[in-house]
């Protein structure tokens, strides 16, 4: 319902990167403390391929911590003291950001301002960091930018009973993996 409106037609069916979600400073090898050139990156386990469009999310990184945390929830729909740093965060990344890019030949595409503009930014966020509740920080930014109003009548369109439905299947899938992990590792110890 939502998810068409988030993504960019030039990114729709091409221009995939190698994304990295526990990329972070502690995963940075540079060259020196005087020399803070990347030289290696450490701890590639949950890597893979996406849309290019996903490089102008907003890093989760920012404050070291992930902003699904229960601590970051926001009560009745209002940001916290630590929401507000991190947004200071956010706004010094996206000035550093927008400066290094005006020094980059051919860098005029601005995709960072589009994807804060146009709310995509939360919907990238929650991508990678597993939805979770809509009390949570990324979910309370997309709610605040789609409109309570309309957030409402998206939610009341929702069938109640397919999520039940899905929730089960996924459940009773987890159960079915859960066994056979069982199962190969039994296998692997005789």
């Amino acid at each position: 319902m939502l998810a068409p409106e988030f993504i960019h037609p030039d990114y729709d069916t091409s221009h995939f990167k190698l994304f990295c979600d526990d990329l972070g400073l502690a995963n940075l090898m540079v060259r020196s403390r005087e020399d803070l050139t990347v030289v290696g990156v450490v701890d590639l386990e949950w890597s893979y391929v996406g849309p290019a469009q996903l490089l102008a999310s907003a890093p989760w990184w920012l404050l070291m911590e992930r902003p699904t945390n229960p601590a970051w929830d926001c009560d009745e729909r209002e940001p916290i003291d630590l929401t507000n740093r991190y947004t200071g965060y956010l706004e010094m990344y996206k000035r550093l950001l927008k400066d290094a890019e005006a020094k980059m030949p051919g860098c005029e595409n601005h995709e960072f301002e589009r994807s804060g503009s146009s709310g995509a930014m939360w919907i990238h966020m929650l991508l990678v960091t597993g939805f979770n509740d809509t009390i949570t920080w990324p979910f309370t930014k997309l709610i605040q930018h789609v409109g309570i109003e309309r957030w409402n009548d998206l939610e009341d369109e929702v069938d109640k009973f397919e999520v039940v439905r899905f929730g089960a299947k996924k459940k009773h899938q987890l159960e079915q993996y859960e066994r056979d992990l069982e199962k190969s590792r039994r296998r692997r110890s005789i």
